[in-house]
């Protein structure tokens, strides 16, 4: 598990997104964090996305590509 980067709480290793749905609610709003949300999971799938928010084991796997 990662952690929210607003509250810590506790967000699983798959998320694209490095904050919960409470705080991406509360800070951009529902309409504009579910376009963000969407717009992550669309670059996710093309393999496009930068994951910044990631624990130590994802990070030496990571280096590898750097």
């Amino acid at each position: 598990m990662k952690k929210c980067i607003y509250c810590g709480s506790e967000i699983p290793n798959e998320s694209v997104i490095d904050f919960c749905k409470r705080c991406g609610v509360n800070v951009w709003g529902e309409k504009m964090f579910n376009a963000i949300v969407q717009n992550m999971e669309n670059a996710s799938e093309r393999e496009d996305l930068c994951r910044t928010n990631m624990n130590p084991e994802q990070m030496d796997e990571w280096k590898k590509f750097v």
